[in-house]
């Protein structure tokens, strides 16, 4: 499962979800616009707002543990809130802003912070236990390590 909290991070999802239906890895794409929705409610008053349990097992089913998680803030701010969907370190990712700057456009950034589309495949790679090379090439791979620029490859 690949979900997103943010725009520019459902647009890297989308692009991570073409290389995956490429290679025929069965997945889906879930847009978060509340997280809190998903959390384990302090009050009353949020457990009131929170996603319906239905809705939350139709989109988190329990029998689906790998799970990646893509946001426009700290990642682990992120996996805290939906500790309810938490189904492991090993089955779950989280990518967001992890304070790297120093770039002049969004696809840079992104790039910067490890929440490109090519990022995006290699944490997926990760939680599904499978090498990196099943769903990146050489040179995208090169790019993510830093042994080459990404311009041209990745942004």
């Amino acid at each position: 499962m690949l979900s997103a909290v943010g725009a520019y991070q459902l647009e890297q999802v989308l692009k991570a979800s073409e290389r995956l239906r490429e290679r025929q890895v069965p997945h889906s794409v879930i847009y978060m616009l509340e997280p809190g929705r998903f959390r384990q409610p302090r009050s009353k008053g949020e457990n009131a707002h929170l996603a319906p349990a239905g809705l939350q097992k139709e989109l988190y089913p329990d029998a689906v543990p790998a799970r990646v998680f893509v946001s426009h803030t700290r990642p682990e701010v992120l996996i805290g809130t939906l500790q309810p969907l938490h189904t492991g370190r090993s089955k779950m990712g989280g990518l967001g802003y992890i304070n790297h700057g120093g770039t002049l456009n969004v696809p840079g950034m992104l790039f910067v912070n490890r929440c490109s589309w090519a990022h995006i495949l290699e944490e997926t790679a990760r939680v599904l236990a499978a090498p990196r090379e099943a769903l990146l090439t050489a040179p995208e791979l090169a790019a993510i390590d830093g042994k080459s620029r990404p311009e041209g490859v990745i942004i």
